[in-house]
């Protein structure tokens, strides 16, 4: 993604070099650093809980909508900008070249080879225009904020290798591997410098959090289950109930859930429905006596809880209000089942 075209006024002047090398610089600089600031205060302002939690006012939701599209704005405006600057903002090259410098251009700096100023100048550019590509996926959708390095890396990545390909095709710029190297190199250090500044901001407690995790790590490599921990996914959740009419009536009829298995022992007054909910089962052991059952309880995550919560009431089905989760500090609610089973709907 050479930017060639847009110094060649310049190549010979080392001040001017210079001039466009710091505007570039304090262009990330102020998008990176100022921006998760004043987001931060104006979302207290607006009692916005950046962490997706439980919101401080009644109306903030509102705001939440408005803060969004001004980020997709922002997203947009900056896309607009990178393809204009290596894409529209240069004629069409008779002469174009591919070039294939990739990590030649370190070794052979390394080794004493005297480059062009321009070379260095070029991978400085590509790699400040994709710090904003890293830092901005993660802060603006959740999508790249759960894998907050590796999914910007990949879809930076892409981006660079279609955005040469168009190079090539439309025969603008230079088609170069060492610009690929530099874009992805940008972003990495824009999804590092999320995480170390904006995630910082929403998230105080990730440090403390990052060294328990360290912690644990080290102290469960004696464990015995610890090459397989990783493996592990909670499949079932058992609850016990005194009516399996109840069960039938609020699980499958109320609530939709399908019902996978209905065994009926031989000689026996029990019964065991198994229900599927996503990757999750649910087991309950229907006793069919009048007992005692103690006090049980499920927790089930979704992404959008208010849809749900607002579909639930829409069908007279009470609903409690909202709390916070002690643990993820996301928002929750409950509602009750046969022989009081608590119901949790956590938002993820």
């Amino acid at each position: 993604m050479e930017l060639k075209s847009f110094y060649n006024l310049y190549e010979n002047n080392w001040f001017s070099n210079l001039i466009l090398l710091l505007i570039a610089t304090a262009i990330a600089v102020l998008l990176l650093c100022v921006l998760p600031f004043v987001d931060k205060k104006i979302c207290k302002h607006f009692g916005l809980n950046l962490q997706g939690g439980l919101d401080e006012k009644a109306a903030a939701s509102r705001y939440a909508l408005v803060r969004k599209i001004i980020l997709y704005i922002i997203f947009l405006l900056y896309l607009i900008a990178l393809f204009y600057l290596v894409l529209f903002a240069r004629k069409e090259n008779e002469n174009y070249l591919i070039r294939n410098s990739g990590i030649r251009l370190f070794i052979m700096s390394w080794q004493g080879v005297k480059l062009p100023q321009m070379e260095f100048i070029e991978f400085y550019l590509n790699l400040v225009l994709f710090i904003p590509m890293g830092y901005l996926l993660p802060y603006i959708f959740k999508l790249f904020r759960a894998h907050a390095l590796r999914r910007p890396f990949i879809a930076s990545f892409l981006i660079s290798v279609f955005i040469e390909n168009l190079q090539l095709m439309t025969k603008r710029g230079t088609y170069d591997t060492s610009d690929i190297i530099a874009n992805t190199l940008g972003a990495l250090l824009g999804s590092y410098l999320y995480l170390q500044i904006a995630y910082m901001l929403t998230n105080p407690r990730w440090r403390k959090d990052y060294k328990n995790y360290k912690t644990w790590k080290h102290l469960a490599k004696k464990g015995i289950l610890y090459p397989f921990v990783k493996g592990f996914r909670l499949s079932r959740v058992n609850l016990v109930s005194r009516s399996e009419e109840d069960v039938w009536e609020f699980y499958t009829k109320l609530l939709g859930m399908q019902p996978k298995r209905f065994i009926v022992p031989p000689e026996s007054n029990d019964s065991y429905f198994l229900f599927s909910t996503g990757k999750t089962q649910i087991a309950i052991h229907c006793l069919n006596t009048d007992t005692i059952i103690p006090p049980q309880s499920i927790t089930i995550t979704f992404e959008n809880i208010e849809t749900l919560k607002n579909h639930l009431q829409k069908h007279n089905i009470p609903v409690s209000d909202y709390e916070l989760d002690v643990y993820s500090n996301q928002k929750m609610f409950t509602i009750t089942g046969p022989d009081n089973v608590s119901i949790t709907f956590l938002e993820i």
